[in-house]
């Protein structure tokens, strides 16, 4: 059994979307998340510097902050990897990495100021 690309749902063997709307929103999120990835890398980039900045300073603060960004980067951008797509469907994978990012964001600011 495969599963429908966008929402996940079971399908025969072949089949790749269970209708012409999920295709749509596949496709039309595909490209959002190709022009998306030129931020993507950057503020992840300056989010993990931060962290390590901070790490090997001893400011926790800046620690905290270097992981904020990093939660608010995958927040705003959840590109998830193509076997979590495929396991659990595009919208399902994009809501469990804006979880995701939730929680790094949680963890930055308890690593930051408390």
């Amino acid at each position: 059994m495969d599963r429908c690309g966008w929402c996940g749902k079971k399908l025969p063997r072949g089949h790749r979307f269970c209708c012409d709307a999920c295709k749509e929103r596949y496709e039309r999120t595909a490209l959002r998340d190709q022009r998306c990835i030129k931020w993507f890398f950057p503020l992840l980039a300056v989010g993990v510097l931060a962290l390590f900045a901070g790490a090997l300073s001893g400011r926790d603060a800046l620690a905290g902050g270097g992981m904020l960004l990093t939660g608010l980067d995958i927040l705003l951008f959840p590109l998830v990897t193509p076997e979590t797509s495929a396991l659990l469907g595009v919208r399902t994978a994009h809501r469990v990495g804006r979880a995701l990012g939730i929680a790094t964001m949680a963890a930055g600011v308890w690593m930051g100021w408390f």
